[in-house]
């Protein structure tokens, strides 16, 4: 009895996976070869009197086809389309939001790249190379004017009374200060510590900012030998300080967005009267370390 049950329980296998195997065969059906889409690269441009510098980080892509999502990948990217002939394209540009590679995100204030009409073949590797821009300021309810510090002027940042030292201005010849797409050299804002010391630097005071979940970012690029952090001064009835996030030391300029949204969702309940972005670091004994920073924005949706 035990033989038959053991041979019965065998053919029962046999047969599901045989029906199994029928059933998922990859070489069956009506199988589509893609076109493909390859994307290197986002650009940016601005208008620099508004705008600030086109200074970005766009790492990843938001792929739909007439308006349908078709997948979020990192670029470069090459990615296969099941379509054929004119279809609406559009590339929204990605970024890692506080720096962190499981926080990627479309980047909700700046525009998609659309192509109207756009010719899919098969087999064909076709390479577009995308563009963007902020989401215009007068008619999308996007605020870049609230504070914006470059250093091509005065500086906008003060330093509280219990910091070591201050941040200056360097020369557009210094080696490490900032340079554009076309590789003009910029003013950047440069501070220097060592041996315990402690740099704090704030922007001025933030009104206005608005709460209930809109999307606030500050936008940041720096190049550092040392650990320094970014966070938020609220004044309710002082400044309760709110650190954000520590950004890691970096031998070339890079850039960073960070989303100050929640924390000012989650402050407004009690009515701060402003904020004030603050960036702050420090050395331990018989150390020093030196931060180079530029393109700072807050940039915020209604």
């Amino acid at each position: 009895m035990k033989m038959i049950k053991n041979l019965f329980i065998s053919a029962i296998i046999v047969l599901f996976s045989t029906i199994f195997i029928t059933s998922c065969h990859p070489f069956k059906g009506n199988q589509e070869i893609p076109a493909y889409l390859h994307v290197d690269t986002f650009l940016l441009t601005t208008n620099y009197s508004i705008e600030g510098a086109a200074s970005h980080k766009i790492t990843d892509v938001a792929v739909y086809i007439d308006n349908d999502y078709q997948g979020y990948y990192e670029l470069p990217a090459t990615i296969p389309i099941l379509e054929r002939g004119e279809h609406k394209l559009t590339l929204y540009p990605g970024i890692k939001l506080n720096g962190n590679s499981s926080t990627r995100t479309i980047n909700p204030f700046y525009q998609p790249y659309i192509i109207e009409n756009y010719m899919f073949e098969e087999k064909v590797v076709d390479t577009v190379t995308p563009s963007t821009r902020y989401y215009p300021t007068d008619n999308s309810n996007i605020h870049l004017d609230l504070w914006m510090e470059d250093f091509e002027r005065q500086i906008s940042f003060e330093t509280p009374a219990y910091s070591d030292t201050t941040i200056t201005r360097t020369d557009r010849d210094t080696p490490d200060v900032w340079k554009d797409n076309d590789g003009n050299s910029h003013y950047s804002g440069y501070v220097w510590i060592e041996d315990t010391l402690t740099f704090m630097i704030t922007s001025p005071k933030l009104y206005g900012l608005p709460d209930q979940g809109n999307s606030i970012f500050l936008e940041l690029d720096y190049k550092c030998t040392g650990l320094f952090k970014v966070g938020l001064f609220a004044k309710i009835a002082s400044e309760e300080m709110i650190d954000l996030i520590y950004v890691n030391p970096s031998e070339k300029w890079n850039k960073i967005y960070v989303n100050l949204g929640p924390n000012i969702t989650n402050t407004s309940v009690d009515n701060p009267e402003y904020f004030r972005v603050f960036i702050s670091g420090t050395t331990e004994k018989n150390t020093e370390a030196e931060y180079y920073f530029d393109n700072i924005k807050v940039v915020y949706r209604d």
